[in-house]
């Protein structure tokens, strides 16, 4: 795992960081104002490896002007307090993460509580940090980072476009078959992914950078070709699995869990040593397939 900042672009820089088997990218945009998106797992990240490598690139903390995040999981905002309390950097929240990141703890207990036997322990440590601005769909960060609204994985996450180089920084809203710890894909809403998804392709995108190495998509695609083909893989998969889940119900199997396990087995994938991430999956597939046969669209038979 690199343990220094690098290079994606002529001013961007990825860092990652460990998180829970794979990793969790720590992006540095080095303009005129200098902004960090995410921050890491928690706190001895900034201090092991996130100032370090700052300080590689010839930069100390209290330079960055804006501390920015994609989502409020907490692999993304773990290290945001220890940033704030270092060098008072200032936070700009996109509005639907702003109470999750001034209490990222209490949300990741919420998140698990949706499937308490098959979720981890919450963090023991998740601090939260108050918000200097409020950024919406269309804001723009440091004169070049636009917002994105990119729901589906979490109704909060968005991703920041690089005007300056038509970059768009992901975070995890580009989910591919999910990371090796994964499991699958996580997405809590199918149908806003899929419209994320729909939006983005219809975008002049030239690079993306992800949070994560996805499985399938990868970690990032260069060039306007590949990024269409990285969003369309995104789409693809959530059309496989569709179809697993589908077939699944249709021969009656109706436990989420087996469902999942089925899943990740037929797409070649390791099981993750908790299931929740794909229990929000196949839910989410469920809930859409009973949507089509509420609206009259029967095809396939009985999905309940």
């Amino acid at each position: 795992m690199n343990r220094l900042f690098r290079k994606m672009t002529d001013d961007i820089y990825l860092l990652e960081t460990p998180a829970g088997g794979v990793w969790s990218g720590i992006v540095f945009v080095d303009g005129k104002e200098k902004v960090l998106i995410d921050s890491g797992e928690n706190a001895a990240h900034i201090d092991e490896l996130l100032i370090p490598a700052l300080r590689e690139l010839g930069y100390g903390l209290k330079e960055v002007d804006w501390l920015c995040n994609t989502h409020c999981h907490g692999d993304h905002v773990g290290g945001h307090r220890r940033i704030v309390e270092l060098a008072g950097t200032k936070v700009a929240a996109y509005r639907k993460s702003v109470p999750k990141l001034r209490d990222p703890l209490k949300y990741s207990r919420l998140i698990r509580a949706a499937y308490p036997a098959d979720s981890p322990p919450a963090p023991a440590v998740l601090d939260g940090v108050k918000e200097n601005t409020i950024l919406e769909d269309g804001s723009v960060v440091a004169g070049r980072l636009q917002v994105v609204a990119a729901p589906g994985h979490d109704d909060d996450c968005i991703c920041f476009l690089d005007l300056a180089s038509k970059t768009l920084i992901s975070g995890d809203s580009l989910q591919g078959n999910g990371t090796r710890t994964q499991g699958t894909a996580l997405y809590m809403d199918l149908g806003a992914y899929r419209s994320t998804l729909n939006r983005l392709m219809g975008m002049e995108i030239k690079n993306i950078i992800s949070a994560h190495p996805y499985l399938f998509s990868g970690e990032s695609a260069k060039g306007e070709k590949e990024c269409g083909i990285y969003l369309e893989k995104c789409m693809e998969i959530t059309r496989l699995y569709e179809e697993y889940i589908r077939l699944s119900l249709q021969a009656g199997e109706r436990d989420t869990v087996e469902i999942a396990k089925g899943l990740i087995d037929h797409m070649g994938n390791e099981r993750p040593a908790w299931l929740f991430q794909p229990l929000y999956t196949v839910d989410a597939h469920r809930r859409e397939l009973q949507k089509g046969l509420a609206g009259g669209n029967t095809k396939g038979g009985n999905v309940k």
